[in-house]
């Protein structure tokens, strides 16, 4: 794992508590390994996270149904309106589905909330043709 800018071993079994706010990112280190993340805010069950929109949008996106993927992802804008992660991501998938035009405004509306995702658009080829 990588948090806070420190990278750090979890063998299996392992639990690793970070504090909310905190930048992390897990990968896997041998094949056939499961990271199992929980995440909220202390004391509230909901909403879901904005990342819980887009996985539950993966199996149609996977299958290249990308108007499902974001009829799916986007229920998390009712929650998170203006998160720029979520809006990258729905502009990936109105790209993919061809309407390169809402692409091009969901990606606006992701630069102003999130100046990471102008970065990600630079090679992301999910958005082929779309302005940026």
């Amino acid at each position: 794992m990588h948090v806070a800018g420190e990278d750090v071993t979890a063998r299996a079994g392992s639990f690793l508590r970070v504090d909310v706010g905190v930048e992390r990112s897990a990968a896997a280190a041998a094949a056939d390994t499961t990271v199992l993340v929980v995440g909220g805010r202390p004391g509230a069950a909901l909403p879901a996270s904005p990342f819980e929109h887009w996985y539950a949008a993966q199996p149609a996106y996977l299958a290249g149904d990308y108007a499902q993927a974001f009829a799916i992802a986007s229920a998390g804008l009712a929650d998170h309106p203006g998160h720029g992660a979520l809006d990258y991501q729905l502009a990936c998938y109105l790209a993919l589905g061809g309407d390169r035009e809402a692409a091009a405004e969901r990606l606006q509306v992701a630069f102003a909330a999130d100046a990471r995702t102008r970065a990600w658009a630079q090679d992301d080829p999910d958005l082929d043709g779309v302005a940026r």
